[in-house]
């Protein structure tokens, strides 16, 4: 009876994909049952957590990377996964506060028309390249790159009440616009960092449209306009820091993609910090800028290790 037991809760413990388990559990649960203590009852701590993260990196398809160059092709693939998850999250939050008003009273400019444009076209981005199919991602994270910079330049524009005469603001206004909005830096890094995927690509998921689901998450927990309603920053980025840095367990490809991550966020507050924005209530300063720099470097450095130890597994 203590055996069917012990047996049925190491079954518990396989955190494998299905098809793995159904060609090796039975394998795996006889080597863990003869391992066994005679009246052992239930597995001990050290064989849960090493079930847990076996099985973790088997779903991860950690050991895939195979060697460094191979670990860092997939890195750099969940570099630029990250980077268009993270503008099309910018891009989902704005389209969400204008399309109530959208509804309610009417179109009323034309970026409020353009901004679910560069929502569809940075998700196509995202499943191009969560496909493997990078010459359409590259295409695509242009195109909303594009329709995101037009953004920029209508939303400047004032309209004179009385003649309806257009005012259009000088480039310099659009240019600071830009530097200083953390959702618009990823779409030209994700586009320098696609190039290389097209010369030596990486496999791509076999789901890609579920990297979709990655995106409203995302809106929570990286900085968006809607975290002026939610209140979540930056406490939640420096939660998906840690996990990140954690995570180095499983997949050191994905710790070194957050950290790349965080290179947008670093970009934009030293741009704030360029225009002397730093001291206004509203910006976070030096503090948190540099707390950015730092999970940035452990983040990568921490990949970077980690990732040569997996390919000598």
């Amino acid at each position: 009876m203590t055996q069917e037991v012990l047996e049925a809760r190491y079954r518990l413990l396989l955190a494998y994909p299905k098809r793995y388990r159904r060609e090796r559990g039975a394998e795996m649960i006889g080597t863990l049952m003869e391992a066994a203590g005679p009246d052992q009852r239930r597995p001990t701590v050290r064989e849960g957590a090493m079930l847990v993260l076996r099985g973790l990196q088997t779903r991860a398809r950690t050991h895939d990377a195979g060697s460094t160059s191979r670990g860092l092709r997939g890195s750099l693939r969940l570099a630029v996964l990250l980077l268009l998850v993270y503008a099309t999250a910018g891009s989902l939050a704005e389209t969400g506060r204008v399309l109530p008003r959208i509804v309610t009273d009417g179109v009323e400019y034309p970026p409020e028309l353009i901004y679910p444009l560069v929502t569809v076209i940075a998700a196509l981005a995202v499943v191009a390249v969560a496909g493997g199919r990078y010459v359409l991602g590259l295409l695509a994270t242009l195109g909303a790159l594009a329709a995101a910079l037009v953004v920029l330049r209508l939303v400047s524009v004032g309209v004179d009440s009385v003649t309806g005469e257009r005012h259009y603001p000088p480039i310099e206004f659009v240019r600071d616009g830009a530097m200083t909005d953390s959702t618009l830096w990823p779409l030209p890094l994700a586009v320098l960092l696609i190039v290389p995927l097209i010369l030596w690509p990486a496999p791509g998921t076999r789901r890609p449209v579920a990297w979709l689901l990655t995106v409203p998450v995302a809106v929570f927990l990286l900085p968006t306009d809607y975290d002026v309603t939610i209140g979540l920053q930056p406490g939640a980025t420096v939660v998906v820091m840690a996990g990140f840095l954690l995570w180095v367990a499983v997949d050191a490809r994905a710790t070194i993609a957050a950290g790349v991550l965080l290179i947008p966020l670093i970009i934009a507050m030293l741009s704030l910090g360029a225009l002397g924005a730093w001291d206004q209530p509203e910006v976070l300063g030096v503090t948190w800028f540099w707390t950015l720099v730092i999970g940035a470097i452990a983040l990568l450095t921490g990949g970077a290790l980690g990732l040569r130890r997996q390919a000598r597994t």
